[in-house]
């Protein structure tokens, strides 16, 4: 047979194939009674929810241990290691000893509340 001939017939034989896939799904799906109908609306609920940022009024110590560095305890709390420095009087960051008692810098406290909520004055 002429391989011109052997594509046409494996093409043919795709088709087929695809054609009877397709008239399966119709089947399945009812047959050709397909309604052209609107679908009733979808039901949905939507809850929403508020987030917001409130100062953390609250005081955070840390003991240094063996290991830790500024900028790892900085990164722990999520403050800047300036700010560390700074609110420790610290003269060189790196010149932290074992034991010792450092101050974290007050940060923020995120809050989701739930619908329909409220906060209370913070201060």
């Amino acid at each position: 047979m002429p391989k011109s001939m052997d594509t046409a017939l494996s093409s043919r034989a795709r088709l087929l194939g695809i054609s009877a896939a397709v008239l399966a799904m119709t089947v399945s799906c009812g047959g050709s009674d397909l309604s052209l109908d609107p679908l009733p609306p979808i039901q949905t609920t939507t809850t929403t929810s508020t987030t917001t940022t409130l100062p953390d009024t609250n005081r955070y110590f840390y003991e240094i241990r063996s290991g830790d560095t500024l900028s790892a305890i900085a990164a722990g709390f999520g403050v800047p290691m300036k700010q560390i420095v700074e609110l420790n009087d610290l003269e060189n960051a790196s010149d932290i000893q074992v034991g010792e008692i450092i101050e974290i810098p007050k940060g923020f406290v995120i809050v989701t509340l739930p619908p329909d909520s409220t906060v209370a004055n913070a201060g």
